[in-house]
């Protein structure tokens, strides 16, 4: 029988048309939440089911941003310990729709009674616990950054880094923005950044040397750029990769080489699996929970 996957997320959609372990369509659109509820998320639906030639009685199962509060439907996080099981299970269908089921996030409540949360990310853990079961430090690099602990193929804890809106906000909102000409990769530049974020006490401080390096000689333009992602890296490294001797990575194909790279100028060993990937071996995990 076929079956639609759908990853979606904040910015984007990405669908699949599956038959058991056969991929026999795929498709991408950037469509945003905010888009997705102006046009009707069932109308966003029915126009991948078009492409698809599937009827909408088809099982459609969805994980993502699409389960939170901006989403299609709000679905309630499960607690950590969190399994691909408990996961399944506490999906939500949507009546219009006689087979579609929309996947939630995890939470995590911290000793201080403060919490933590994840919606996307899940999916892509157990996707990459598929190919990987024996992982125990998965590294999610991204916008917000996960760092997450599994035992037993459960989620046990996790915490986030807002590495990737730090970039942002640095890079082109500050007095940095204006020496950074280039986005050019420069390993050298890069590592120094990592090497700073270790020997630095301070983020706050360390940025501001970027300006002053430039400023007298020690710090071209093309390098700011990678100095800085080196900076944020290894200062997001520094505070949670001590003690590890492995890190799995997941994410977009233009992060994972930053990681392992950081991480592997510390010493650590990483695995690295591409999000798409994980992400549809996820979705399949949950729904052969529900068999």
């Amino acid at each position: 029988m076929t079956k639609v996957f759908c990853d979606w997320g904040t910015s984007n959609v990405r669908a699949y048309l599956c038959d058991q372990d056969k991929v026999l369509n795929q498709s991408s659109a950037a469509t945003n939440l905010h888009d997705a509820k102006r046009i009707g998320f069932e109308n966003v639906m029915l126009e991948i089911l078009q492409q698809f030639d599937v009827p909408k009685t088809a099982p459609i199962r969805l994980s993502g941003m699409v389960s939170s509060k901006n989403g299609w439907l709000e679905v309630p996080y499960v607690s950590t310990l969190a399994s691909s099981s408990s996961i399944s299970h506490n999906a939500c269908r949507v009546g219009t729709f006689p087979d579609l089921k929309i996947y939630g996030g995890v939470s995590h409540r911290l000793p201080n009674g403060r919490h933590d949360v994840m919606r996307g990310e899940e999916t892509q853990i157990f996707g990459l616990l598929q190919l990987h079961p024996h992982a125990q430090t998965i590294c999610l690099p991204g916008t917000h950054s996960k760092w997450v602990t599994i035992v037993d193929q459960c989620i046990e804890s996790f915490s986030t880094w807002m590495t990737g809106d730090f970039f942002h906000c640095l890079s082109e909102h500050t007095i940095l923005q204006a020496q950074i000409d280039s986005t050019d990769f420069e390993e050298s530049a890069f590592l120094n950044g990592v090497a700073a974020a270790e020997s630095s006490r301070s983020l706050l401080n360390e940025a501001f040397y970027l300006r002053t390096d430039y400023l007298f000689g020690r710090l071209t333009s093309e390098e700011s750029h990678s100095f800085l992602s080196g900076l944020l890296i290894g200062h997001e490294i520094a505070a949670t990769a001590a003690g590890h001797e492995e890190v799995y990575l997941c994410g977009a194909d233009s992060l994972l080489p930053l990681y392992s790279l950081a991480l592997k100028a510390k010493g650590i060993q990483t695995v690295c699996v591409s999000a798409a990937e994980a992400s549809l071996n996820g979705l399949r995990a949950f729904e052969m929970e529900e068999q």
